[in-house]
């Protein structure tokens, strides 16, 4: 009993370090992106944005499924054959590193012709260039990154991310001003060489920790390389064809969009620009609040997929009940400050009042970003990740179709874009709510989803501008009156979800 005690302790300390670090790491990223917007402009925003999801498709190709894959095996050799624990490492290391290689090569020669004719803006080769490195490194720490963890050492792996966006941040201030000098193109480059740094650092900090544990594992000779590789693959092929659709999705937008908005009438630094406020600085801030809803999903996953396991389906719906009321509880006012005062958090965060132009129309969609996660996190633990995934392509697909044949027309140009995305959340989330309800052979429950939030909220949306108006009529700045509108918000928020007996413990999901 008492060592089970000690595991179990052990993995809720784990647990709270790795939420821990993650949120200091998210936090630290939402700063990282404010410091390179206001370096780097909204031009320079847009070079890097269009080549990132370049980087991050052969990123997928050559690692995706592997973190999950290598944890799994190790995980399970180190019960039982701990001498054929490290030669997972190995193997892996090959992979990845034959893997990156390859697309390091494909990259530097093809990077020319992606520049100029798949992406709108001949100056994203700097940044996309600067970026290639990344490829080599993020490869090898992904190796390590499984391997720690499937000795249940949790912890590099959340130090890790904190130090990639420590770095990325110090040196945002130090390079980005250095290069711009040169050019916004420039500008771009020492943005990506940060990034490049950042990941630099995390593997820096996976290696020490693997050296520090090194001599806890004995060394071994290779027993069955080409067996050990079967099993990654096995592992890892389904997972790296799901997370293969998100890169696809993100890479079509980059190159679809500013060239549609350019058919439209807009100049290539105006899309360009336009790109940049939308991906480099909106869609961050949007994402932000995820933190929470993420946060949820993690304490959903492992509760739904153990009462499906006992075929348990009343507690299953009662969990997705919970959830989903949790979800509505952080999207209905996070978004109604979005929308309501989304311009002046444009001008705070980013010093832009065209981002903040963008934030308010986005935010009548945002509610089912965040509702997604948790649907989409009870569907992964009743096993049906791939169900999920394919109903974020099938949005994908439509709000492509619809920037593609819409965003052309000069009447309607950035509208569509905006049209688009939120028509792609829409879709997701209710293909996705439809899927689990069948699963699970639920009803919903209109009255808690939506009539009890939605009241709750009504206060909050009619106050939000008044108290912020109020707040800079008595002198306030602008920080300090959204501030106080926010805060002053929250409570009123608060008190009307009590009114109308809205759950607001997140513990209730048990």
């Amino acid at each position: 009993m008492r060592g089970g005690g000690r595991v179990a302790s052990k993995i809720i300390r784990g647990t709270l370090v790795l939420f821990a670090a993650g949120l200091f790491a998210r936090i630290l990223g939402f700063v990282y992106r404010i410091a390179l917007a206001r370096e780097l402009g909204a031009q320079g925003m847009g070079l890097l944005s269009m080549a990132q999801p370049v980087i991050f498709f052969a990123v997928t190709l050559a690692t995706a499924g592997l973190p999950v894959a290598i944890s799994k095996i190790v995980a399970e050799r180190a019960a039982v054959r701990p001498k054929a624990v490290r030669e997972v490492l190995r193997v892996s290391l090959v992979l990845v590193l034959a893997a990156s290689a390859l697309f390091t090569v494909l990259l530097l020669l093809l990077s020319g012709f992606i520049s100029h004719h798949l992406l709108s803006d001949p100056r994203a080769l700097m940044p996309l260039l600067a970026l290639v490195p990344m490829l080599g490194v993020v490869a090898v720490s992904v190796v390590y990154r499984g391997y720690l963890q499937g000795l249940q050492d949790m912890v590099p792996g959340a130090f890790a991310q904190g130090a990639e966006q420590v770095v990325r941040l110090v040196l945002v201030f130090l390079m980005v001003p250095m290069f711009i000098r040169q050019g916004i193109a420039m500008g771009a480059f020492g943005a990506a060489l940060a990034l490049v740094a950042g990941e630099a650092a995390g593997l820096a900090v996976l290696l020490g920790s693997y050296r520090l544990r090194q001599g806890r594992v004995r060394d071994t000779v290779m027993l069955d390389g080409m067996g050990t590789l079967r099993e990654l693959m096995a592992i890892s092929l389904p997972v790296t064809l799901t997370r293969l659709v998100a890169s696809v999705t993100d890479l079509a937008d980059a190159v679809v969009i500013p060239r549609r908005l350019e058919a439209a009438g807009f100049t290539t630094d105006q899309a360009t620009a336009f790109f940049g406020n939308l991906y480099g600085m909106a869609m961050p801030l949007l994402f932000f609040p995820t933190v929470f809803t993420f946060a949820l999903a993690q304490n959903l996953v492992p509760a739904v997929s153990e009462a499906y396991a006992r075929k348990d389906l009343a507690l299953v719906r009662r969990r997705t009940d919970q959830a989903i009321q949790l979800g509505v509880l952080i999207a209905l006012p996070t978004s109604a400050v979005f929308l309501l005062l989304g311009h002046s958090l444009g001008l705070l965060f980013y010093g832009s009042a065209p981002v903040g132009d963008l934030i308010a129309p986005l935010a009548l969609a945002a509610p089912f970003l965040y509702l997604e996660v948790s649907v989409s996190a009870v569907l992964r633990g009743l096993g049906r990740a791939a169900q999920a995934t394919m109903n974020g392509l099938v949005g994908s697909v439509v709000r492509l179709i619809l920037v593609y044949t819409l965003a052309g027309n000069p009447r309607i140009g950035i509208a569509a874009v905006i049209v688009g995305i939120s028509i792609d959340l829409v879709i997701s989330f209710f293909l996705n709510l439809g899927a689990l309800m069948k699963a699970i052979a639920m009803r919903g429950d209109p009255y808690a989803w939506c009539v009890r939030p939605l009241l709750a909220s009504i206060p909050l949306f009619l106050l939000l501008r008044p108290l912020q108006a109020a707040a800079r009529s008595a002198g306030m700045n602008l920080w300090l009156s959204t501030g106080t509108a926010i805060l002053v918000g929250a409570a009123v928020f608060v008190a009307g979800a009590l009114l109308v007996g809205v759950p607001l413990n997140p513990r209730s999901i048990r």
